[in-house]
Parts: C-alpha cells; sequence; structure tokens
C-alpha cells in the first residue's frame, strides 16, 4: 500500500515537473543588452532608469595590432615596492616551473607560474638579466606581457662566495618537522638556482 501511494507521488511530481520545465523553456530565450534594452522600454515606468551590466562598466580591450609593433610588443616588469621594466621588447626569456620558455609578439595567451631563475629582457642585441625569486607571467591576448615577481636584482648584486655559504648551509640544516623541511627545500632551490646563474655569467 505504501509502495502504491509512494509511486503515484512520483509519477505526480514528474508530471509536474516536466509541465514546469516546459513552461520555463517557452518563456526563457536568450537575450543580450539589445533585447534585454527593448523589453526594458516596452515595460518600465518612464521614469526609471534603464540598470547598467557588468560590461557598462569594462575599458574597451587594446586590439592586438595596437599593442604589437612589428616585433616588439609591450613588457611590464613588476615587484611589490616598484616597476623594474615598462617598454617595448622583441622577445623575453622566462624561467618557467616547467622550464624556460620565450615570450615574443603574438605569442598565446598564457599565465605561468615562475621559478627561482634569469629572466631575460631582449632589446635587439641588447639583453637584461635580472635574477627572480619566482613569480607569475601573464601574457595577454593582445601581446601585453605582465611579469609580476617577488624579488629582482641584476646578478652584479650578487656575491658568489655567500651564495655559496647559503646554499651549503640549505643543503646541511636539518629539518625537526613539515615545516621546516619545506623552508629547506625552498632555500636549496633558490641559492641552487643563483649559483648556477652565477657560474653561467662568470
Amino acid at each position: 500500500m505504501l509502495r502504491q501511494a509512494a509511486g503515484r507521488l512520483l509519477r505526480q511530481g514528474a508530471r509536474s515537473f516536466t509541465t514546469s520545465a516546459a513552461r520555463l523553456e517557452g518563456e526563457a530565450a536568450p537575450a543580450g543588452v539589445k533585447e534585454f534594452t527593448e523589453q526594458w522600454n516596452k515595460v518600465a515606468p518612464s521614469t526609471l532608469n534603464l540598470p547598467e551590466f557588468p560590461s557598462s562598466f569594462l575599458k574597451p580591450e587594446v586590439s592586438a595590432e595596437a599593442a604589437v609593433d612589428g616585433e616588439r610588443f609591450n613588457v611590464n616588469f613588476y615587484t611589490p615596492h616598484g616597476v623594474v621594466a615598462q617598454t617595448k621588447l622583441e622577445q623575453v626569456l622566462l624561467p618557467g616551473v616547467e622550464g624556460y620558455f620565450g615570450v615574443k609578439a603574438n605569442h598565446v595567451p598564457i599565465i605561468a607560474q615562475l621559478k627561482p631563475g634569469l629572466v631575460e629582457l631582449h632589446d635587439g642585441a641588447d639583453v637584461t638579466k635580472f635574477f627572480v625569486s619566482g613569480g607569475f607571467a601573464f601574457v595577454h591576448p593582445n601581446s601585453v606581457t605582465d611579469i609580476c615577481v617577488l624579488e629582482a636584482a641584476s646578478l652584479d648584486q650578487f656575491d658568489s662566495t655567500a651564495v655559496k655559504t647559503a646554499l651549503t648551509s640549505s643543503q646541511a640544516a636539518a629539518a625537526t618537522d613539515d615545516f621546516e623541511a619545506a623552508i629547506n627545500r625552498t632555500a636549496q632551490e633558490l641559492f641552487s638556482a643563483l649559483d648556477a646563474a652565477l657560474e653561467a655569467k662568470s
């Protein structure tokens, strides 16, 4: 008896659900800003203003042609406390977590995490190198490239002996818990990359 009652209730629920769905399907129609505005003007009192849409507050996107000048493209290189570079370049080499990669004009849009390593800014024959501790790179559809890192410094600012000492200390450091082990791994990755960059320079 309970089984029959439950079956009856389920059938009635399914019937009302499909009816409601059909009614909603009939009423709902895809509409953009233009269609909404037309419908609003038909229904809304004249004293009400037309609602604003999120697109009303967005600045128009710069076209890809406007951001690329031949083979040169806009590069913005930032740290939290300043601007390292803001210029047009021909190529940028970045230390991605999956390996070094280059960016040129009209590169496919990407977001890449950076590991400790060298950022190379290529302007014709001139190459400027900065060691970064990590961060992110954003290549936008219009080729504008934003490089955001915690720290950036030229290799001339580092003492090779001090770096080797710090690397040895981080490799010899004992960890009493997971937190200290993570700190040691991070320090080893940073000082290893910095030591390798200084060795390649000399």
